[in-house]
C-alpha cells in the first residue's frame, strides 16, 4: 500500500502538470519545475519502497533529495508571484545555493558518515525503507525546511497586507498551501507514519497553483490605450437664411459634397436623392432639426458630426441656420475600436471563463479520484470486508436525505463515508484481519485510526468537513467514545451520522469471525444505543430505514453475490475459470459460448463483470465488447494470448477496462475479478 500511495501521488502530479501545460500557452516556468521536482521526489519514494538492495535504496533516496530541496525552492517562487512580491536577486540566489548545498550534502550518503553515520535497508509489511543514524550534515535539511516554512508564512502575511491588490481567496489558498506543506512535514517528523505525508501537501499545492496561475494569466493582459484627438480644426459648414435659402459654404464642405457647387445662392435647394439631401437638408426644410442634431454622417470612410445652430447678426437673432460638419473620424474609430475591443474582450473572457470552469471541473475530478483511490486503498487491506466504505457512504447518504440535507450536503456526506476509515492505512493488516478477540494493546492501536485519518484528510478540499467526520465518527453520544470523548451535540453532526451508519454495516455485514447478524438483533442494538452510543435523532432515522427494509436487502450477505459472465467458445476455459473461483463463494460464474449468446443473456439479467475471449468464431471478442458497451455500463475484461503493449492500448479503444493473458494465473484472475467488481467509479462518488 505504501508503494501504491507514492505511485498514485506520482501519477496525479504528472497528470496535473500535463493538464496545465496543455491548457495554457504561457506556462509558469517555476511552477513547471516545481511539479517536475515533486514528480521526481515521488518517483524516488516509490523506487525506495520497492528496493531490494541497500545500494538501490540509497540511489532512490538520492533521487528523493534531487526533488525535495528544489521542489520547495520553486514552490516558494510561485507563491511569491501569486502574492505579487518581488524577491531580490541576491536572496533568490541565496535560497538556490542553500538548496544546492543540501542536495550536494545528501549525495554523499553511503560514501561517508557525514550525512548518515549508519544506514541499513529494512523491509517489512511489503515495502522497504532506510533505518538511518543521522550525521552532522543532515541538520542542513530540517534547517532548510524551516527556512522555507518561515519564508512562506512571511509571504502569506505580506499578501494579507496587500489585500487591496490581491483577492482574499488567493491569500487563503496560498496560506492553505503553506500550512499543508508545513503541517505535513511536522507530522512526518513527529510521527512514525509508513508514508511521507508532505507529498500530499505538495499535491494540494499543485492543484491550487494551477487554478490561480490560470486565473492570473486570464486577467494579466495589456490594455490598449487610445488618445482622443481634441480641438479638431477641420470642419465644413453650410449656411442658410431663415427661409432656408442657400447662402454660402466653405471649401471643405464643397469638397465633402461636390453637388454644392451646383446650388444657387439665395435659392432653396431642390430635392434630390443624393446623400446630403436625404440625411440632412430635407430634415432642415421639414423643421425636424432635432432629428439631425448630433447625427453622424459617413462620407468616403470618414465620419462627421452634424450640428445645426441659429445665426445671429448683431442684436438680431435667428437670421438663419448654420450646418456644421465636424470631422470625428478619429474619435469614431476610437469608439469603434473600443466597441470592437469590448466585444473581443467579452469573447475572450467567456472563453477564459469556460476554460476556468473546465479546469475547476478537472480539479474536482482529480479530487474525486484521490477520494476514490484512498477509499479503495483502505478496503484493499481487508478483502473480507471489502465494500464497507461504500456501504457506509450509501447508508449515510440515505440518512442525510431523510434529514432534509441539500444535494451538496448529501454529496459531502457520501464522500466523508467513503473516507471515514482512511486512517486504517496506519493499522497493520494482521490486526485488522484478526479473526479472534483483540488484545487491549491491539484495540488501543485500532483507536488511533481516526487521528491518522484526520491528519491525512485535512489537507484535501476547501474545508475540514471530511477530515472532521473521520476524526470523530467513533465518538459516543454519552461521551465514552474516542479519540476525544466528546458528548451529545458537541460531536459534529456528520460524525454522528457516520457513527450510526458504520455500526449498522458492522452488524449487517459478514466478518472474519462471524456472519451478518439477524435484522431483529441489529435493530435491537441500535434501539438500545439511542442516547448512549448514538444520537437519538439519527438512530430513529436508521430504525425507520430498517423497518422499511422488510427483506433485509441492505445487509451485505452471500445473497449479494457478484455475477460474472464469461464469454468463450472453448468449454474448457469455462470449466477452468469456474474451478479457480469455486473457493470464492461471493462470485457467481455464468458462461456464454458466443458473443450473440452473451448479448441475449445481458438483455435478460444484469452482471457485475463480463470476461470476453478475443478469438471466437463469428462475432469476435472485440466486436462483442463494442456491442455490449452500446447498451451496458458494467466493466469488461478481455481474455487474450497476445502479449504486446500496443495491442493492449488498442483493446482499450473498444471499451475494454482491462485484459488478462492466457494461460491464467489463478491468483491474478481472482485479483482482476475482485478489483473490477469492487471498483469505485467517479460517478458513484459524485452523487
Amino acid at each position: 500500500m505504501v508503494s501504491m500511495f507514492y505511485f498514485v501521488v506520482f501519477l496525479l502530479s504528472v497528470a496535473m502538470l500535463n493538464l496545465y501545460m496543455v491548457r495554457n500557452r504561457n506556462v509558469d516556468r517555476n511552477f513547471t519545475l516545481f511539479a517536475i521536482m515533486l514528480a521526481i521526489n515521488c518517483f524516488g519514494r516509490y523506487v525506495l519502497s520497492r528496493a531490494q538492495t541497500l545500494d538501490t535504496a540509497l540511489w532512490a533516496n538520492r533521487i528523493i533529495y534531487i526533488g525535495t530541496p528544489f521542489a520547495t525552492f520553486f514552490a516558494t517562487l510561485v507563491i511569491a508571484r501569486l502574492c505579487k512580491l518581488k524577491i531580490a536577486r541576491w536572496f533568490k540566489n541565496l535560497m538556490a545555493v542553500f538548496s544546492g548545498i543540501v542536495l550536494v550534502s545528501a549525495m554523499t550518503m553511503g560514501y561517508n558518515d557525514w550525512y548518515y553515520k549508519e544506514v541499513r535497508l529494512v523491509r517489512e509489511n511489503g515495502y522497504s525503507y532506510l533505518d538511518k543514524v543521522y550525521g552532522p550534515l543532515h541538520m542542513l535539511f530540517p534547517a532548510m525546511m524551516i527556512m522555507y516554512g518561515v519564508i512562506m508564512i512571511a509571504f502569506s502575511i505580506l499578501a494579507i497586507k496587500k489585500r487591496r491588490e490581491i483577492s482574499i481567496r488567493t491569500v487563503i489558498s496560498i496560506s492553505t498551501v503553506c500550512v499543508s506543506v508545513i503541517s505535513f512535514y511536522m507530522v512526518d517528523r513527529l510521527t512514525d507514519f509508513d508514508v511521507e505525508l508532505v507529498s500530499v501537501g505538495y499535491l494540494v499545492g499543485i492543484a491550487i497553483f494551477i487554478v490561480y496561475l490560470e486565473r492570473m494569466n486570464m486577467y494579466d493582459m495589456s490594455t490598449n490605450i487610445f488618445k482622443v484627438m481634441e480641438n479638431i480644426k477641420e470642419y465644413g459648414y453650410i449656411a442658410f437664411d431663415k427661409k432656408y435659402r442657400y447662402m454660402n459654404a466653405n471649401a471643405y464642405a464643397k469638397k465633402m459634397f461636390p453637388e454644392i457647387k451646383e446650388w444657387v445662392v439665395d435659392k432653396t435647394v431642390e430635392p434630390s436623392d443624393n446623400y446630403l439631401w436625404v440625411e440632412a437638408i430635407s430634415c432642415l426644410y421639414n423643421r425636424k432639426i432635432d432629428e439631425i442634431q448630433g447625427k453622424t454622417l459617413c462620407i468616403d470612410e470618414k465620419y462627421y458630426q452634424l450640428t445645426v445652430s441659429s445665426i445671429s447678426y448683431g442684436k438680431t437673432k435667428n437670421v438663419g441656420y448654420l450646418m456644421e460638419f465636424t470631422d470625428r473620424t478619429i474619435e469614431n474609430k476610437y469608439y469603434k475600436s473600443i466597441e470592437n475591443y469590448n466585444i473581443a474582450m467579452e469573447k475572450e473572457v467567456e472563453e477564459k471563463t469556460l476554460e476556468l470552469r473546465q479546469q475547476q471541473a478537472r480539479t474536482k475530478e482529480l479530487f474525486l479520484q484521490t477520494i476514490t483511490a484512498l477509499s479503495e486503498a483502505v478496503d484493499a487491506k481487508d478483502r473480507y470486508t471489502s465494500g464497507h466504505s461504500k456501504r457506509v457512504a450509501k447508508y449515510s447518504k440515505m440518512i442525510a436525505i431523510r434529514m432534509g440535507k441539500s444535494k451538496e450536503e448529501q454529496e459531502e456526506i457520501y464522500r466523508a463515508g467513503l473516507l471515514h476509515d482512511v486512517g486504517k492505512i496506519r493499522i497493520p493488516a494482521e490486526i485488522i484481519n484478526k479473526p479472534g478477540k483483540l488484545t487491549d494493546e491491539e484495540y488501543n492501536l485500532i483507536k488511533i485510526h481516526p487521528i491518522t485519518g484526520y491528519n491525512i484528510l485535512r489537507g484535501i478540499g476547501d474545508n475540514s468537513y471530511i477530515a472532521t467526520a473521520s476524526k470523530y465518527h467513533h465518538e459516543r453520544y454519552d461521551g465514552r467514545g474516542y479519540p476525544n470523548g466528546l458528548a451529545g451535540e458537541n460531536i459534529p453532526q456528520i460524525a454522528r451520522i457516520l457513527g450510526v451508519a458504520d455500526s449498522y454495516d458492522a452488524m449487517a455485514s459478514n466478518r472474519s469471525y462471524r456472519d451478518a447478524l439477524p435484522q431483529e438483533i441489529v435493530r435491537s442494538e441500535i434501539e438500545k444505543g439511542k442516547g448512549t452510543q448514538f444520537d437519538p435523532e439519527v438512530a430513529n432515522i436508521m430504525l425507520e430505514i430498517i423497518d422499511e427494509d422488510k427483506d433485509y436487502e441492505l445487509r451485505e450477505t452471500q445473497s449479494n453475490k457478484k455475477r460474472v459472465l464469461t464469454v468463450d467458445d472453448d468449454v474448457i476455459n469455462h470449466k477452468l475459470i469456474a474451478r479457480i473461483m469455486r473457493d470464492e463463494p461471493m462470485y457467481e460464474i455464468e458462461s456464454a459460448n458466443s458473443g450473440e449468446e452473451a448479448l441475449k443473456m445481458l438483455g435478460e439479467k444484469e452482471y457485475d463483470l463480463v470476461l470476453v475471449d478475443k478469438q471466437m468464431p463469428g462475432m469476435d471478442g472485440l466486436e462483442t465488447i463494442a456491442r455490449i458497451k452500446e447498451n451496458h455500463k458494467m466493466p469488461i475484461v478481455l481474455m487474450t494470448s497476445e502479449k504486446n503493449i500496443d495491442a493492449a492500448e488498442g483493446f482499450a479503444s473498444y471499451g475494454c477496462d482491462d485484459y488478462i493473458t492466457k494461460p491464467f494465473l489463478p491468483l491474478l484472475l481472482k485479483e482482476v475479478i475482485h478489483n473490477m467488481t469492487e471498483r469505485t467509479y467517479i460517478s458513484d462518488v459524485n452523487l
